[in-house]
């Protein structure tokens, strides 16, 4: 599948088949993801793969942060992949002058994308999620406190065939200008 078409194929998909997903093909995405640029090459990302039932039960919890927030599907869902900021040891210029941790958020949502579009090729579903308590999800993983949960991503094997969804997109006009805003 060329790019293109592995981007418009991509979405976020909540309903899966009970199929589980294999560690050795979870270990693969997070070895794709890996690969994803990141400032300094300083990787500042830590994985962890959630396929037990109990443990699933936890990381389903901890998605409830609020009264919009949460994950009703998530009992659902074969497999889920957390994504920790850990620390970033930039050069020491650009640490210096914009703080270790300035671009570990990017390089986390580049990991992830390349992960999810992995997924996608191989025939998965993922779905980002990133409304997380981070008290429970702490405790529940045994996540250092000053290492943030950045996103849960739920795989698995989708329910069923059907072509993706249309995506709802800006125009190009709209997002796009040259030489100024």
């Amino acid at each position: 599948m060329d790019f293109e078409a592995l981007q418009a194929a991509r979405e976020s998909c909540r309903v899966f088949c009970d199929r589980p997903v294999p560690r050795e093909v979870l270990a693969h995405l997070v070895d794709v993801a890996r690969l994803s640029p990141s400032g300094c090459n300083a990787q500042p990302w830590r994985f962890i793969a959630v396929d037990e039932p109990q443990a699933k039960a936890k990381l389903v919890d901890a998605l409830r942060d609020g009264p919009v927030c949460g994950c009703p599907w998530g009992d659902k869902v074969p497999a889920f992949l957390l994504i920790c900021e850990d620390q970033a040891q930039l050069m020491p210029g650009v640490g210096e002058h914009y703080g270790s941790q300035h671009f570990a958020q990017m390089d986390i949502g580049m990991a992830a994308m390349a992960l999810c579009l992995e997924a996608t090729q191989l025939g998965l579903g993922t779905c980002m999620l990133g409304t997380i308590n981070q008290e429970k999800m702490h405790a529940a993983f045994g996540i250092p406190e000053q290492r943030p949960v950045r996103l849960a991503i739920a795989v698995g094997y989708p329910a069923g065939e059907r072509p993706p969804r249309r995506k709802q997109r800006k125009q190009l006009e709209e997002i796009l200008s040259y030489n100024r805003w």
